[in-house]
C-alpha cells in the first residue's frame, strides 16, 4: 500500500463524513415538516457506512453511504 492509496481512503472517508453531515442538516432544516410537497409525511433519513474493500489488491479502498 502506497501513499496515494492512503490518500485515497482519507479522501473517501472525508466525502461520506461530508454527505453525512448534509443529510443530518437536511434532517434539521426538516424537523418541524409535517408533510412533504406529495402529502406523506416528512421521514428522517440515515446514513450507513459500508466498507468497500478492492480484493486485488486486499486493501480498504473506500468508503460507501447509503441513506
Amino acid at each position: 500500500m502506497g501513499i496515494f492509496d492512503s490518500f485515497d481512503i482519507s479522501a473517501s472517508g472525508m466525502s461520506a463524513e461530508r454527505y453525512r453531515m448534509d443529510i443530518i442538516s437536511q434532517n434539521m432544516a426538516n424537523a418541524h415538516t409535517t408533510r412533504t410537497e406529495d402529502g406523506t409525511p416528512y421521514v428522517r433519513k440515515v446514513v450507513t457506512f459500508q466498507e468497500k474493500t478492492d480484493k486485488k489488491q486486499k486493501i480498504f479502498a473506500c468508503v460507501r453511504f447509503r441513506i
